[in-house]
């Protein structure tokens, strides 16, 4: 009997975190349904209101923009970066979109430095170098159509194809299967 007590206790703590995890994100969509409730009934049959709620948001938007542009290093964006990254494996989701969105703007132009095609036995693979060392490049190769897991490879320099795609141009043939 204390065998399957303790067995009991054991699985109930195994998924004890995330069903914390999923109560927590339930009070945080159920608290913003509530502001996007309140927004739209306000605005309901009001073009007035619909209106000035967008351009409410367009220049809340700007004004962010213009704070992160001038200040790289905003306070409540740090502060939200470690709160989320305290968050077991929301902090991992959030750490790979950050870093693909990232990848499509034009912030860590120095990150990638380009597409390239790699030579695995008699196929070649599509894969992003991410930094050059002097006589081989670490290159990383996505899975696809799911680019958020893949392989880190150290690459000598002749191995290397070198692509003319762009790294934006690079994910939508991944992701798209090649197809784009």
């Amino acid at each position: 009997m204390k065998k399957l007590l303790n067995y009991t206790l054991k699985g109930l703590f195994a998924v004890l975190p995330i069903i914390i995890l999923l109560w927590i994100l339930k009070i945080v969509y159920n608290f913003i349904a509530q502001i996007v409730d309140s927004i739209f009934s306000i605005t309901q049959g009001s073009l007035i209101f619909t209106i000035i709620i967008c351009v409410l948001m367009f220049v809340f938007f700007v004004a962010l923009g213009v704070v992160v542009e001038r200040n790289k290093e905003a306070i409540f964006l740090k502060m939200l970066d470690i709160i989320i990254g305290k968050i077991p494996l929301v902090s991992s989701i959030y750490a790979t979109i950050k870093e693909i969105i990232n990848l499509f703007s034009a912030k860590n132009s120095s990150n990638y430095l380009g597409v390239a095609w790699i030579k695995i036995g008699e196929h070649k693979v599509m894969g992003f170098i991410t930094k050059e060392l002097e006589d081989s490049y670490f290159v990383f190769v996505p899975t696809t159509p799911n680019p958020t897991s893949g392989f880190l490879l150290n690459v000598k320099k002749d191995e290397i194809e070198k692509s003319d795609l762009s790294v934006a141009n690079g994910f939508k043939k991944l992701i798209s299967l090649g197809i784009k």
